[in-house]
């Protein structure tokens, strides 16, 4: 498998949390976590002492995407939580993009940029060689279900290209939509990694067990 399956922790039940994560482990190698303050963006969801239970369960990468008004107080609370990727909106990153790489870096962690679909790949220009993931969302941020917004496969192709033509190193991910609906031209457009929400746990509406649920969304990939 050439791609890597983020199942989104918003999307899951969170009464039985624990239990997910645990039968998810066997299968994927990293996890999506919105932080949401409520203020950033109008919902809220994950915060620090749920990261930090979650560190205790798994091995997998937590992705941390980060919504808050201001991110980089709480950058040693999300470091010493247990992530691995600490993913910013770009508009937030600008003035902090070099001094946020070098301090990840060093503490072993690994710097994240968030495009949302209306935002230019140009503003993340000068830093992008320090990037270890870049995220297109395919939906505007915020709450899951939301319309996807084919315009945003644009960016992943650019994206990819200016990998192959700079030489970077950064994983290009999608946000928003990733199910069957939309794997076939989120494959063709490049997309390396897939964040699930609906995409994975809605095919539990059906009966379907966890485990049940991931091997059908790999065949979904697959067959797209």
């Amino acid at each position: 498998m050439d791609y890597i399956i983020s199942p989104s922790v918003m999307c899951m039940d969170l009464m039985n949390l624990g239990e997910q994560i645990k039968t998810l482990n066997k299968h994927v190698s990293m996890y999506h976590v919105d932080f949401i303050d409520g203020v950033y963006l109008k919902n809220f969801s994950i915060t620090l002492p749920f990261i930090a239970a979650m560190r205790k369960i798994t091995d997998a990468a937590l992705d941390i995407h980060v919504m808050l008004t201001d991110p980089f107080y709480y950058l040693d609370d999300m470091i010493e939580a247990g992530s691995t990727y600490l993913s910013f909106h770009s508009e937030m990153l600008m003035n902090e993009a070099f001094r946020t790489a070098h301090y990840l870096h060093k503490h072993g962690r690994k710097l994240g940029v968030v495009l949302v679909p209306g935002a230019p790949i140009e503003m993340i220009y000068p830093y992008i060689s320090h990037l270890d993931k870049i995220t297109v969302m395919m939906v505007d941020p915020g709450f899951s279900g939301g319309i996807f917004v084919p315009e945003a496969l644009d960016t992943v192709c650019k994206l990819k290209e200016l990998r192959k033509e700079k030489g970077y190193h950064y994983i290009v991910e999608a946000d928003g939509q990733c199910n069957e609906k939309h794997f076939t031209e989120l494959k063709q457009a490049g997309v390396e990694s897939y964040i699930v929400g609906s995409g994975l746990f809605g095919l539990m509406k059906q009966g379907l067990t966890l485990d049940e649920a991931y091997y059908q969304l790999i065949r979904n990939i697959e067959n797209a």
